[in-house]
């Protein structure tokens, strides 16, 4: 194994410097298809699906795509099937057949006790003995090897840690197996989802890998299978022609590219992607810490879709933008910082939403690598088109730092919120929802690396990597009306506020288990406010008393241009009190008043809500004592106006550590404003269950 392993390393340096010196002087053409589908043969074959023969005819004569790979899976595929699809590539392997049929395998198990789906080219045999027990199919070393043993070109499939270990082990690097995986899916049509984080985690691990769009086809659209958001995935390869041996030389020397088209006869034609005149997927030296990028691309003259923005990346980290009009343009950026070894690839945004990802050129150059990025506010990145698109749509890797405004209150998945001192934004994910402690008093303070995405108009991270910072005091809402709401949603969205004195005067809240729509007021004007099901809200009785609501600044609007559809979204039950110090006659509370806590007993988790009401303006504090008669947390110590007031504790001391199960106490404490005002203290029990 050693011995093969320095062979394989000895390669890698031959090949790419053959590359380096036999493309800085070539000139490719665009070829588009697909790398990874499933024929009958294929143990879990929909409906519909074709042979290997009809289904490279359909991918050739109906979605005319140029190249498309067969790659059944190896478990429950015996050698004799593997032939099948072999001959029927073959046939193809003329010149005058205008197309690339390529054999394939897939590889792989997922779950815990595998390590993925890789895709295997034109190997000569299957990669072991074709039963699910296969040792090969759970051992990644040997899978590796089968790659190096047959001197084949492979790509990581659909890497994912939703399986168990799907992302080959957390992208280990093996210098061996470097040459032979030539690829990775960027996206992947079947599982309609984005593998860009994936993308960059295996280029930060060291690997040379470039970029692809796939389908996955199980049958029967092969080369035009739409994924859930109507778009066809594919490859786009810049080859010298249009055979099999070019083809696959393209992928293993990385000039390829993953693209987003539709409608079907759509296609992203990538001029050129270079540095210093290196083609993407080259590696070279460069001496002066100085590179000089280009890149050029167009539309299909068929539908001309303008593009929006060019992003380039150095080391998978936003260097450079450009914002675009056009269905056709060249870009060329100096990078004057370009000192130790480091990677460019690039980005592109089109104004119908298609995104275009570039493979990488990897350059050698003498001094430290560049530092990583700074964190970015959150209002650099709302900053939008005149179409209410954000111009940071589609950026990779940014790195945003706020107190957490919401957790799971709309869903394990969320979206939850983070807010620094310029703004709010949606974090949508697990990752971050289940991470988070929200106030008061405290919440968490969460550092988020994510791509920026667009969901209905509203904004939001969907995050690589979470991390506790700190703990902080929670977010004050902004005091807003509804008529500032109305005037400018967008520069509130994502931001928590305050909206005092409103009545709902349309709608009720749903029923249990079901999200819905209302119309408040609050003598301002009309406002939106959605119950989402995944609160407390629903299926609780609608007050019909005024109102001071607490939420979330959210957009839904399904269609561009993104500049309407604005709601606030309450988070829990808490977050609406009713307004006794302006009730129906406009009259103020007559007494002070400390009410018992709801629910009681409550569980860990969830909240239990502490209301109170003020009869005049006064200081306040309110704590939580264990029966020791130890403080356990300060919850609020602030002034306050007269009337009914509520704050939620979620079971956590002042430092967000979940405190024991068993009986506590909450105070409050309020002194009146001015001289010789009144002075009130109460004192209530409450019971915490784990």
């Amino acid at each position: 194994m050693k011995t093969s392993l320095r062979r394989a390393n000895l390669f890698v340096v031959v090949f790419s410097l053959a590359i380096s010196l036999n493309a800085l002087s070539q000139t490719y053409h665009a070829y588009f298809g697909d790398m990874h589908s499933h024929s009958t043969l294929s143990w879990d074959a929909n409906a519909g699906a074709k042979p290997p023969a009809q289904a490279y005819a359909y991918a050739k004569h109906v979605a005319k795509t140029d190249f498309m790979a067969i790659s059944d899976h190896t478990n429950g595929l015996p050698q004799a099937n593997y032939e099948i699809i072999r001959t029927a590539a073959a046939a193809y392997d003329r010149p005058e057949s205008l197309f690339v049929a390529i054999a394939g395998q897939e590889l792989g198990s997922l779950g815990a006790t595998g390590y993925g789906h890789m895709n295997i080219f034109e190997a000569p045999t299957i990669a072991g003995n074709g039963l699910d027990n296969d040792a090969i199919r759970y051992n990644l070393q040997m899978a590796y090897q089968f790659v190096i043993d047959n001197n084949v070109s492979a790509q990581f499939n659909h890497p994912s840690t939703e399986n168990g270990n799907s992302n080959f082990l957390g992208f280990e690097y093996f210098q061996s197996a470097d040459v032979g995986m030539s690829s990775i899916e960027v996206i992947n049509g079947t599982r309609s989802t984005n593998y860009e984080r994936y993308y960059l985690l295996a280029l930060q691990k060291g690997w040379h890998v470039g970029a692809l769009g796939d389908q996955d086809n199980h049958g029967p659209y092969y080369g035009n299978l739409r994924a859930s958001d109507g778009d066809i995935y594919l490859t786009g390869v810049l080859a010298e022609e249009l055979t099999k041996p070019k083809i696959l030389e393209a992928i293993r020397g990385h000039r390829t590219y993953a693209f987003e088209t539709n409608p079907a006869n759509d296609r992203i034609y990538l001029d050129s992607f270079k540095a210093e005149g290196h083609w993407m997927g080259e590696i070279f030296n460069d001496n002066d810490a100085h590179v000089t990028l280009e890149i050029s691309a167009h539309s299909a003259p068929a539908t001309n879709t303008r593009f929006r923005q060019a992003q380039l990346y150095r080391n998978g980290y936003l260097l450079a933008w450009k914002n675009l009009s056009t269905a056709s343009f060249t870009w060329t950026f100096e990078d004057s910082a370009s000192t130790g070894p480091h990677y460019y690839h690039a980005k592109l945004v089109q104004e119908d939403g298609d995104l275009l990802w570039t493979s990488p050129i990897w350059v050698n150059s003498p001094g430290a690598a560049p530092a990583l990025p700074n964190v970015m506010t959150i209002r650099s990145l709302r900053q939008n088109f005149s179409d209410g698109v954000p111009q940071s749509f589609g950026w990779a890797n940014v790195r945003v730092r706020g107190i957490a405004t919401a957790g799971t209150h709309f869903g394990d998945s969320g979206p939850g919120y983070l807010q620094d001192s310029t703004g709010g934004i949606a974090v949508f994910g697990g990752d971050f929802t289940k991470s988070v402690v929200v106030g008061p008093p405290s919440s968490f303070e969460m550092e988020v690396y994510g791509a920026v995405s667009l969901f209905n108009g509203s904004i939001e991270i969907l995050p690589y990597s979470v991390a506790r910072v700190g703990v902080k005091p929670a977010v004050v809402p902004q005091l807003v009306t509804l008529a500032q709401l109305t005037a400018n949603g967008e520069s509130y969205e994502g931001r928590l506020v305050k909206i005092s004195n409103a009545r709902i005067v349309s709608g009720s809240y749903p029923s249990l288990n079901n999200s819905g729509n209302l119309t408040i007021d609050d003598g301002t004007g009309s406002f939106t406010m959605r119950i989402d099901d995944g609160t407390d809200i629903d299926g609780q009785p609608t007050p019909v008393t005024r109102l001071d609501i607490i939420g979330i600044v959210n957009q839904f609007d399904p269609t561009l241009p993104y500049t309407d559809g604005y709601q606030i979204l309450p988070r829990r039950l808490a977050d609406i009190t009713t307004t006794n110090a302006v009730a129906e006659h406009n009259e103020t509370p007559r007494e002070f008043r400390l009410e018992q806590n709801y629910p009681n007993p409550f569980a860990s988790s969830a909240f239990t809500a502490l209301r109170f009401v003020l009869p005049n303006a006064a200081n306040v504090r309110l704590e939580i004592f264990n029966v020791m008669g130890e403080r356990v947390a300060l919850l609020q110590a602030e002034r306050y106006a007269a009337g009914a007031h509520a704050f939620e504790w979620d079971g956590r001391d002042q430092f967000g550590t979940a405190v024991a199960s068993g009986v506590y106490f909450y105070r409050l404490a309020a002194e009146e404003l001015g001289v010789g005002g009144k002075s009130w203290n109460a004192v209530r029990k409450l019971i915490l269950m784990r």
